[in-house]
């Protein structure tokens, strides 16, 4: 297994696009490393206090782990996802994309 590990420090309801993609099977691991919720969303303004509405809330201190194969499908093979803080400054987001190449 391979992948790559990144942290994102976000700023409150500053949006931020991250690459989560992976094409092959493997795990996608996100963490919300901060005290604040983080909103998940795949477009800008899903994620935009005064725009948001088709988004997905990790709460602080929540690790997420998503399986990722062709029989399972992908949360995000070809494109990335965006996130933001909620509720304040200094959250971060931890993210983790293991794969098999």
């Amino acid at each position: 297994m391979s992948g790559r590990i990144t942290r994102i420090a976000l700023g409150n309801d500053t949006p931020v696009m991250a690459n989560v993609t992976n094409n092959t099977n493997g795990k996608l691991l996100l963490q919300n490393a901060g005290a604040n919720p983080i909103w998940v969303g795949y477009d800008r303004i899903d994620v935009q206090a005064a725009s948001a509405r088709n988004y997905f809330e990790i709460p602080a201190g929540v690790l997420l782990v998503f399986d990722q194969s062709n029989g399972v499908g992908f949360l995000a093979q070809d494109t990335g996802l965006w996130f933001s803080a909620q509720g304040g400054g200094g959250s971060e987001l931890q993210v983790w994309v293991a794969n098999q190449e």
